[in-house]
């Protein structure tokens, strides 16, 4: 039976049978996987069940020959990490967003470093910060996800005929296309500068909300139309 080696963050658990637990792990090697983690639920405290919880980096082992693994050795590479309000809610979207658009087994360390530094951003916040900040961190990791999968439009030139995107024009965005010219007063009408601006990642005002309008369209091809629970927390509060 071989034994596989990975570290990485808890994004998803759920109850199996009787005192198992399936784990969803993001790891670093892997990508997302999923384990079971036996013993690891019950009245009882354990090691295990303790840290198995989202927001702490762990290293553990995998084995077996099935295509759900189980869980062997588990320790932390290192502390929790600490978050609170709209901190604490883009984290819970960040692990919904993992489970709903990568497939599983596919490495990408790329997005896990993106991920692990979206955390940590997420931390240096406190229940004053401005919301802008968090948008901000949500729109870059959402940007190298839609790259990461291929499905990043080109920031740069328009999709039917390859023209530069030009700061005074307007544009309508197609998902899975990218950028095409239109009239400003159509429906969704982007501003080239916005779009530019987004390129470049600066975040003024208007090119925030643009930025969070393209994703939103990006991601439907990937994770469907059904809502993601982790939004509806964001328009509580």
């Amino acid at each position: 039976m071989s034994r596989l080696q990975a570290t990485g963050f808890v994004i998803h658990r759920r109850a199996y049978r009787e005192t198992s637990v399936i784990v969803d792990f993001f790891t670093r090697q892997y990508g997302r996987i999923a384990v079971v983690a036996k013993g690891a639920r019950g009245a009882g405290k354990s090691d295990r069940k303790s840290l198995l919880q989202p927001l702490q980096l762990l290293m553990f082992e995998i084995s077996g020959r099935s295509q759900l693994k189980n869980l062997g050795l588990l320790e932390a590479v290192q502390s929790p990490i600490r978050l609170q309000g709209l901190g604490t809610y883009s984290a819970m979207y960040l692990n919904e967003l993992l489970m709903r658009a990568i497939p599983e087994t596919e490495p990408m360390s790329i997005l896990f470093e993106q991920y692990q530094q979206s955390l940590l951003q997420l931390a240096e916040l406190d229940v004053d910060s401005p919301t802008e900040h968090v948008e901000v961190v949500l729109r870059n990791f959402e940007f190298v996800l839609l790259q990461d999968l291929g499905y990043l439009p080109d920031f740069t030139t328009c999709a039917d005929n390859a023209e530069e995107i030009a700061p005074q024009q307007s544009y309508c965005f197609i998902a899975e296309q990218g950028f095409v010219r239109c009239p400003p007063t159509q429906r969704y009408a982007l501003s080239g500068k916005d779009i530019l601006d987004i390129e470049q990642r600066h975040y003024t005002q208007s090119a925030r909300k643009v930025a969070k309008y393209i994703c939103r369209q990006a991601l439907l091809p990937i994770i469907g139309d059904k809502p993601l629970k982790s939004r509806e927390l964001f328009v509580s509060q």
